[in-house]
């Protein structure tokens, strides 16, 4: 019995002013607009079906061969269905948004020709006393630390060398050499700079600062591998106070590979970076079709941050997008913290073996 399947390479953005509305498809092509009848049909094949179920279903011989020459359904028992079904099997879902995210958005703030500066502010201003209107920011959640572990603070700003740049280099073997509390305090603190210095702005109340996005969404949970004078488990990362915020959590290096895809390489000293989304705060700022292309490219630049970080403190490291989110929920306690969070990006530092 032939079944069909909707494509696993369709992806969809609203439409705005006659842009492409889908693209992404097995045949490569762009369309304009999708039908609501397609739509439907879409949404009845997300599974496989046969001819004669989408037919119980009301949809026509003529409906389904159009769809098929269209590339929005593709046989689900072919060879090239099964490659573009990797995408979701192996959870490359994020790379996906990237390669297929709508570019062609217009630029909605007031910066043509003979728009000067104040007239951007007031619109932003307007946008914000919008948002406001609808709802308030919504606050950081913050764990109920079963024990708080204070890490020295640098007492210096990080200064960047070139050399250890340019010979910086990836490694999947880790010693098990503990790294030392200041070592991971300066890491932390250096890495979340622009953070702290987004809260700043927004300190004395004035709405017009919450604008400023610098990883608005952002907690660090960091699992505690080998460092000296922190028991091993799990930890929110406190970046005001270079605090670790005991979960009561702990995770084995098998239970940590586990939430990778099972690579287990992560072992040895050091620690885990779990770096987490509040979707709430990101949402509330981020408000069009491109926002989730954004966030994909701000765990990119934090997660930059920390490496620049790690190797001027003669760390090394390496990092995935193949955070499998459930189950990294439920080892960071993700599921129990009463709004929307995920990890979405895993980096292991500690000194190469």
């Amino acid at each position: 019995m032939s079944l069909t399947v909707t494509s696993p390479l369709f992806f969809a953005h609203e439409q705005r002013g006659g842009q492409q509305c889908a693209l992404g498809l097995a045949t490569r092509e762009r369309l304009r607009s999708v039908g609501e009848r397609a739509w439907q049909l879409l949404h009845f094949h997300l599974e496989p079906r046969s001819t004669e179920q989408s037919e119980r279903a009301g949809f026509t011989a003529a409906e389904r061969e159009e769809a098929l020459a269209a590339g929005l359904l593709v046989a689900a028992d072919a060879p090239a269905t099964t490659d573009m079904l990797r995408w979701e099997e192996n959870r490359w879902s994020r790379a996906a948004y990237l390669l297929y995210s709508q570019q062609d958005l217009p630029y909605v703030e007031p910066v043509g020709r003979g728009r000067g500066l104040s007239t951007l502010s007031e619109f932003r201003r307007r946008q914000i006393a919008g948002f406001q209107d609808e709802g308030g920011y919504p606050e950081r959640f913050w764990v109920e630390p079963v024990a708080e572990y204070p890490l020295p603070v640098p007492k210096e700003p990080i200064r960047y060398s070139l050399d250890s740049m340019l010979g910086r280099r990836s490694v999947r073997k880790f010693a098990g050499t503990p790294v030392s509390a200041q070592t991971l305090g300066a890491l932390l603190h250096h890495a979340t700079t622009n953070v702290r210095l987004a809260e700043d702005s927004k300190a004395d109340g004035d709405p017009y600062y919450l604008l400023n996005s610098f990883y608005t969404w952002l907690h660090v949970y960091v699992a505690v591998q080998g460092v000296e004078g922190v028991p091993r488990g799990v930890y929110q990362y406190d970046f005001a106070r270079n605090t670790l915020l005991a979960t009561g959590l702990s995770a084995s290096d098998e239970e940590l590979a586990g939430t990778i895809q099972g690579q287990n390489w992560i072992g040895g000293g050091g620690v885990s970076l779990f770096v987490t989304v509040q979707w709430d705060r990101y949402q509330w700022l981020y408000r069009h079709s491109r926002a989730y292309l954004n966030l994909l490219i701000q765990v990119g630049e934090f997660a930059q941050e920390v490496l620049q970080a790690a190797y001027q403190l003669g760390l090394v490291g390496w990092l995935t997008p193949a955070v499998a989110e459930r189950r990294a929920a439920g080892l960071l306690g993700l599921d129990r913290v009463g709004v929307d969070a995920d990890a979405l990006y895993y980096l292991k530092l500690g000194y190469a073996l």
